[in-house]
């Protein structure tokens, strides 16, 4: 892997490039710097994902065999070298990290993902929402139901302060085969839902959304 470290101002010519393992990211949390020191979450699969192997062979369920780990890669600017430091933060099988996006680009504190705690069933999505403290290196975790499963966390705020608001996902009810626009408390998830709009269809499984205030 090499990873390329461009100056907001700069060029593409003021390049630092940086080289690691053989590893590949689909979705960051959040980088920020502080001085000559840049540091990113993201999550680090060992392999591509969903994709076949090199020979052309099917490759395993990655989600459930090879998953992605949320890591800290931190790079030091100002030494001699293209290696960086790499930290496993949680050994959670995980993906769509979200932070506020108030906190975009600056020193976060709060992460949101989706993970895989019950069995992978064949493709099903993930099933457990997950709120990191990374300041106290702690976890807490919401699974819905039997056959529920979760989308991507977005963060809607409702004040000052990082994760001030709430954690907004949709959840996809496979008996009923609807979806709940379910509402949680950004920093007691595990407590479960504090609203629910029930809808009467479907939403399928997507990638990504964005909270916009009124």
């Amino acid at each position: 892997s090499r990873i390329g470290i461009m100056a907001r101002d700069g060029s593409t010519a003021d390049i630092r490039w940086f080289r690691g393992p053989a590893v590949y990211v689909y979705h960051s949390l959040n980088a920020y710097s502080e001085g000559d020191t840049v540091v990113v979450d993201l999550c680090v699969y060992p392999r591509v994902p969903l994709f076949p192997n090199a020979d052309g062979s099917r490759a395993p369920d990655d989600l459930a065999d090879a998953p992605a780990h949320l890591e800290r890669w931190t790079f030091d600017l100002s030494a001699n070298t293209d290696q960086f430091k790499r930290e496993t933060l949680d050994d959670l099988a995980t993906e769509f990290p979200r932070i506020d996006d108030r906190w975009t680009g600056l020193k976060h504190r709060h992460g949101y993902t989706g993970a895989i705690l019950r069995e992978k069933l064949p493709g099903s999505p993930f099933d457990t929402l997950v709120h990191f403290d990374l300041a106290k290196g702690t976890r807490e975790t919401w699974t819905p139901g039997p056959g529920d499963f979760v989308m991507e966390p977005v963060v809607a705020p409702k004040g000052p302060g990082e994760a001030n608001g709430y954690v907004l996902t949709l959840v996809y009810r496979s008996v009923e085969n609807r979806s709940d626009l379910v509402v949680l408390d950004a920093q007691n998830v595990k407590a479960g839902p504090i609203a629910v709009a029930k809808l009467p269809v479907r939403v399928p499984f997507g990638f990504h959304g964005n909270w916009l205030a009124a």
